[in-house]
């Protein structure tokens, strides 16, 4: 027969041997250093860890930028929509002033009322200071360029890639030159039923105005049915290029949209990347940390305990 004592103590202080053990090794991983112990190491993790956090940098200020871009697509996006739904509002006037027994007076009225609202979508496209709706006096439409990424070789030259919108493709209104606008530029031509046609949306006071033979659309009670058809037709040709106008900024903001979230994808596992090669998440270890602190304080009140009520062992029989 064989007996084997049991030491609580002797097991009290093996537990308090591995919670102290533990404890130290949580907390030098708790340390803001690199995980490495040579020096070598240390300067090359270093070295990359710095390399991509300024190229995070760089990512981060063209996602900015993008951000502004896309905001000032939005704006001139949402402004083409609204102008659009208006034309096609005075279009339906001019069609109901076109049917027999119609007030022309006051639905001429109402095309005034419209026309305002168009000049008041034109002047609120404005964003960080530009207007890709409405053309100041002494202006002209321009190519707005709009930074998309930035890349670099070997050497450390930088590249950078833009995206250009011609500004021309969504002027509404132009103080300057009225032909630059889509609604103060002249439309000429003639009707499916034969009848000649050469009219403008609005005056805006251009600088440049348009010929003298082109007049802008005004109903009142001597307006003819032959210009109101020419008005009318006049209209629609004018809806043809916003909603061009449309799918041009469209294909911008789609681009733009792109770059975001090419960006973001980017940036992510980068940041990640850095993360995993110098910074300890400080976090997670604190927490570790003050387990196993209280652990190994628990086990040592239990030695304490252990030592001060000793009594009989515990044996086995095998």
């Amino acid at each position: 027969m064989v007996s084997v004592s049991y030491n609580p103590s002797a097991v009290q202080s093996l537990s308090q041997r591995i919670g102290t053990s533990a404890v130290e090794r949580v907390q030098p991983a708790a340390k803001p250093e690199v995980r490495s112990e040579r020096g070598v190491d240390t300067s090359a993790y270093w070295s990359i860890s710095t390399t991509m956090r300024a190229e995070n940098l760089s990512l981060t200020a063209v996602q900015d930028a993008n951000s502004l871009a896309a905001a000032q697509v939005d704006a001139t996006a949402s402004g083409l929509d609204q102008a659009t739904d208006i034309v096609a509002q005075m279009q339906q006037k001019l069609i109901m002033a076109k049917a027999g027994g119609s007030n022309r007076a006051a639905i001429g009225s109402e095309v005034e009322a419209l026309k305002a609202e168009l000049v008041n979508v034109a002047a609120a496209g404005r964003f960080g200071g530009e207007n890709w709706l409405e053309v100041e006096a002494g202006g002209m439409p321009k190519v707005a360029s709009m930074l998309a990424s930035v890349g670099s070789d070997n050497a450390g030259n930088l590249s950078l890639n833009m995206i250009d919108f011609d500004t021309a493709k969504s002027t509404l209104v132009s103080r300057a030159e009225a032909r630059d606008g889509l609604l103060t530029r002249p439309y000429a031509g003639t009707t499916m039923s034969g009848v000649n046609y050469n009219y403008f949306v609005l005056d805006a006071q251009s600088e440049l105005s348009n010929p003298s033979q082109s007049r802008e659309i005004k109903v009142n009670e001597r307006t003819t049915s032959e210009e109101l058809e020419g008005m009318i037709t006049t209209l629609n040709r004018v809806m043809i290029d916003m909603v061009g106008a449309s799918a041009e900024v469209s294909a911008t903001k789609g681009q733009i949209s792109g770059d975001l979230d090419f960006l973001d994808a980017w940036q992510s596992p980068l940041d990640a990347d850095v993360s995993r090669m110098v910074d300890a998440d400080m976090g997670e270890l604190a927490v570790r940390r003050m387990a196993e602190t209280a652990q190994a304080q628990l086990q040592t009140s239990g030695l304490n305990i252990g030592n001060t009520s000793m009594s009989q062992g515990l044996k086995f029989f095998l």
